[in-house]
């Protein structure tokens, strides 16, 4: 028995120095990561720090905290900036001036476009409506019922977990303000959005919530959208360096660290 558990010991050694040494050749081919997100930023995921109600150049949030903390116990270097939306997503695909994005909810194209990781947090999915326009609401009951609306949204965004195919949604708008004033405005009936973001919105000074004439309801029937880490698959050791994440991640939420990341956001 004791030469028995001997074995396995050493067989379990000698694995975990083989995953050591697999993370170690990867950090050493990969060199740095060049990641960017979207330059109107995704709180409470990426966003820049505010001192005493004002931006600073600092990057932080959940998303930041999760992919720091993964690097730095690999040995990975990355660097990370805020870009047009629209502009990292095709950056990241082509992997010349970015390799990676941090938060991507799931679409059959972006599957196709770039190698996802696990998905490692969810949102809840609203819709958002002006009560100068629709004072007592909007008749919707199902997913399937956002379609008899006008729907808005935001350029680079991805809107088919919601089941509306490209063309069905008017995403001309860059930002949150511009896409609540076409609501107001009457240009569209409802914009959809995570509630995460835009109570992550507020937590930062932007009081988009503050808004009385802003409606909002959850969208019935609809479940969580998982969100993922997006690579290109042009970059060398991306299949590596997608299973070091995927490894990481699992650990991460199974010891419990992702969820006590992601406190220090909530309690904000």
């Amino acid at each position: 028995m004791a030469a028995g558990r001997c074995f396995l010991l050493l067989a379990q050694l000698a694995c975990l120095l083989l995953a050591t040494s697999s993370h170690a050749e990867t950090a050493t081919l990969l060199g740095k990561v060049a990641i960017c997100e979207d330059g109107s930023e995704w709180p409470p995921y990426t966003y820049f720090e505010r001192r005493d109600g004002k931006k600073t150049e600092r990057i932080i949030g959940f998303a930041v905290d999760v992919i720091q903390d993964i690097f730095s116990r690999n040995g990975l270097l990355y660097s990370l900036e805020l870009i047009p939306w629209a502009r990292c997503q095709a950056e990241v695909k082509l992997g010349k001036n970015y390799q990676m994005a941090l938060n991507l909810s799931y679409s059959e194209e972006r599957n196709r476009n770039y190698l996802l990781t696990r998905p490692y947090y969810q949102t809840t999915n609203y819709y958002f409506y002006s009560r100068r326009q629709y004072p007592n609401g909007l008749a919707i009951h199902s997913v399937a019922d956002l379609k008899s609306y006008a729907v808005c949204g935001l350029l680079g965004y991805n809107y088919t977990g919601y089941g509306l195919k490209a063309g069905e949604v008017d995403q001309q708008a860059r930002d949150f303000p511009a896409v609540i004033a076409k609501l107001h405005n009457r240009r569209c009936d409802l914009f959809v959005e995570k509630l995460e973001i835009m109570t992550g919105f507020l937590a930062i000074g932007e009081p988009f919530l503050q808004d009385k004439d802003l409606g909002r309801a959850a969208i019935p029937g609809m479940e969580h959208a998982p969100f993922h880490m997006a690579i290109s698959p042009a970059m060398p050791q991306a299949m590596a360096l997608r299973k070091l994440l995927d490894e990481e991640l699992l650990k991460m939420e199974s010891s419990g660290k992702l969820k006590a990341l992601w406190q220090k956001y909530a309690s904000e």
